[in-house]
């Protein structure tokens, strides 16, 4: 893929979303083969999703307009945002845990593991693979780089993906599980491999560790890095906005060119990371729209958080952020991050991310009443295992919340929770979803899996707990 040498001003332009519309529709129809439906009333996989309203505002209006958290500890929150965004030019050597996973291919077998033509993953194909990683002479590249377009983080150094069984409900597309992450455009890195082939890059993120394609990346020097973390960070709030040919995201930061008015509605100035003359890093400027970006923190408040959440209602699932869709926790890490708000890359490690209420050993309806009592309404996670959303209040009289979700657990032939009713999209649901189903699993349903509400920064609960976070 070419890389575009400079950045263009990006106001008002977008991706048509019909390719992901209809790849939503089709998440959300009946899928009638391999345990997955769409089921249910009226060919939707569960009740809420038409009886609920899917606009945030709805749930923001009763919340309040008042900011959630002091202007003074948010300016803290977005201070601590930076320096975690920053982290990996502050490193000298690989971390021992990269050399770990490394040696284990992030504990990645192919066995029981199939390709993308759904046979079996090759074993010379696999080899292949390892020897590409180079590992006799890791750390054999240690630099400081950047990215320079919306990416993705891989297990091993392909872009082909690693399948579980694909006739198992939850596995197969879009379940790929060479892929960790995606990343934006301007992410630091610590560069620490190099593939044998030179085609692919390991390095060390803000978020996770893994193979990045080459092409993508480029070295950063002491001049640039000094640059570019110097000024105040701002952060785009739409999807789809395209910089230097790279459609970017909610979720991307980048540093001011200058000053700059808070709040929304102000076209801002921006650097942009370009490939220069002598293939290092270089800094361009470029102009966002004012219904782009906004200045790093964005004031906390249920209007803006459902301003944000609002541009990625029912957006297509995406595991791992693979194909630039988003999965449970890009939701939620990408909604807070215009508010300086820096949240992990997976729930597990999100759950940890704040004071935490716990409710194991509750029964369902404990559980709704602890939720009402103790969670705050647009800055406060519901978390169960493999699964976490934004709790955004009560409707009539129920806990409702906002994720992405790829289905619902339901019974198969064989009396076993291994059926989906696939949603596949980001919805507001109940903690319910799919209870009017005759064939949904319990107890295996959302309500009966949550462990903990997460208060994050600015709860009022728990302060000690947010500063010492496992992020």
């Amino acid at each position: 893929m070419r890389i575009a040498e400079g950045c263009v001003a990006a106001a008002g332009r977008k991706i048509a979303p019909a390719a992901l519309l209809l790849v939503c529709i089709s998440l959300f129809a009946c899928a009638g083969k391999s345990g997955l439906t769409g089921g249910g009333q009226d060919g939707v996989a569960c009740r809420d999703v038409l009886v609920l309203p899917q606009d945030l505002h709805a749930y923001a209006e009763p919340a309040g307009k008042k900011r959630m958290i002091a202007p003074a500890a948010q300016a803290a929150a977005a201070e601590e945002q930076k320096a975690r965004l920053f982290r990996p030019w502050r490193m000298i050597a690989p971390s021992r845990r990269l050399k770990l996973a490394l040696n284990g291919n992030f504990n990645l077998k192919p066995d029981h593991a199939y390709a993308e033509d759904l046979r079996p993953f090759p074993r010379d194909i696999w080899q292949r693979l390892v020897d590409n990683c180079n590992k006799a002479a890791y750390p054999s590249y240690v630099r400081k780089g950047i990215t320079l377009r919306h990416t993705n983080l891989r297990a091993m150094p392909t872009a082909s993906p690693l399948y579980l069984n694909p006739r198992l409900p939850g596995e197969g597309f879009p379940f790929d599980y060479f892929q960790h992450s995606s990343l934006p455009m301007g992410m630091p890195l610590f560069i620490c491999n190099i593939s044998a082939d030179g085609r692919w890059l390991l390095a060390e993120t803000p978020l996770a560790a893994g193979w990045l394609p080459a092409g993508d990346v480029a070295e950063v020097d002491e001049s640039f890095a000094r640059r570019w973390q110097s000024p105040s960070l701002a952060a785009l709030v739409s999807d789809n906005v395209v910089l230097a040919g790279s459609a970017e995201s909610i979720g991307t930061l980048l540093p001011l060119a200058g000053a700059a008015p808070r709040g929304r509605g102000h076209a801002l100035s921006v650097y942009c990371p370009v490939r220069g003359d002598d293939g290092k890093a270089a800094v361009s400027t470029v102009v966002l729209g004012p219904e782009d970006a906004v200045v790093v923190p964005l004031s906390l408040t249920p209007t803006e958080v459902a301003r944000v959440g609002n541009e990625m209602m029912g957006q297509a699932y995406g595991w791992g952020g693979i194909a630039r869709r988003r999965d449970c926790s890009a939701l939620t890490r990408d909604v807070f991050t215009p508010f300086g708000i820096w949240l992990p890359r997976n729930s597990s490690r999100q759950a940890k991310a704040g004071g935490a209420v716990s409710l194991v050993g509750f029964g369902n309806e404990e559980k709704e009443a602890a939720i009402l009592a103790k969670a705050r309404p647009f800055l406060s996670l519901i978390w169960l295992p493999g699964h976490i959303g934004l709790y955004l209040g009560q409707y009539q009289g129920r806990p409702v919340m906002f994720h992405n979700m790829w289905g619902l657990r339901t019974r198969d032939a064989d009396n076993t929770c291994n059926g989906r009713a696939v949603v596949g999209r980001a919805v507001v649901t109940s903690l319910r979803p799919g209870a009017e189903r005759a064939d949904i699993c319990a107890p295996a349903s959302i309500v009966d899996r949550i462990q903990r509400i997460v208060l994050l920064p600015g709860n009022g609960e728990d302060p000690a707990a947010a500063e010492n976070a496992d992020y």
